[in-house]
């Protein structure tokens, strides 16, 4: 599903946003209404957004996010992607940079934002003692999205029980397309990536460790890194107002105007 979320003059840009895992587009609700001048917002609503029918991915996630890209009207100048989100887009860039293709052209995109990834440069940064943690993780990270959706306040021991049903509809699939698209992150040959990213983290992120953020943005052929202090796994709900200035920050350093337009 891909919907409008904010319309600009003929001479915007236009950027799609993709929500994380057990998300959903309203994650992105604060930010739409705190989006940088001019700039046309699209959201897609993924397979494995809260409330969806989630089960084993029938193909590669990656193939979502393409679609996304080629569906909307004239192309997208810049994706701004979430956690589970950003390693998907990620892996599709060193994919398409591997086989000697240009994201550019592919995928009529300038530039790309990617939002609390997650990234680990070794396979022998995880390890088994560590798997009892991911399911932590994840529960904390359906309590985060909760929290970031909630118009108000919510008790801790109520938005720890929210959490763990929703934890429970979305069943251990949850877990497995987390750990298959994270495990991949030590084999993705991410200084082949040429086109700018801009990588932004919030300091206090329990989910996604900032240094792991840091660590990819370090690591990418053409990147750079915005820190908003205070700020946890979804800066884009906790502090729209500084997540939409780094967006601007980005998107001035990237060429005018709209890219070709993508193959519907």
């Amino acid at each position: 599903m891909l919907r409008q979320r904010a319309t600009s003059g003929e001479a915007g840009r236009r950027a799609l946003l993709l929500h994380g895992l057990g998300s959903s587009e309203s994650s992105w609700d604060a930010f739409v209404e705190h989006r940088p001048p001019g700039l046309e917002l699209w959201s897609a609503g993924l397979p494995w957004r809260a409330g969806g029918t989630f089960a084993v991915a029938e193909r590669d996630d990656t193939a979502w996010i393409t679609e996304a890209i080629r569906r909307i009207p004239g192309g997208a100048d810049v994706v701004i992607a979430h956690s589970y989100a950003s390693v998907l887009l990620l892996t599709l860039l060193t994919d398409l940079a591997a086989a000697g293709r240009d994201a550019r052209e592919e995928l009529g995109v300038r530039g790309v934002v990617l939002v609390s990834p997650f990234y680990r440069q070794r396979p022998e940064d995880f390890s088994w003692a560590e798997l009892p943690r991911f399911l932590d993780l994840l529960r904390l990270g359906a309590e985060d999205g909760i929290t970031a959706r909630s118009r108000k306040p919510l008790a801790a021991d109520l938005r720890a029980e929210m959490a763990e049903r929703s934890c429970e509809q979305l069943g251990p699939h949850w877990v497995v397309r987390h750990l298959h698209v994270y495990l991949r992150t030590p084999f993705l040959p991410v200084d082949l990536v040429g086109l700018p990213v801009h990588v932004v983290i919030g300091d206090q992120d329990p989910i996604a460790p900032p240094a792991e953020g840091a660590r990819l943005a370090a690591r990418l052929g053409n990147a750079s890194i915005h820190r908003i202090e205070g700020c946890a796994h979804t800066p884009m709900a906790e502090r729209p107002d500084l997540f939409s200035l780094a967006v601007q920050q980005f998107l001035t350093t990237l060429p005018a105007g709209h890219p070709p337009a993508a193959v519907n």
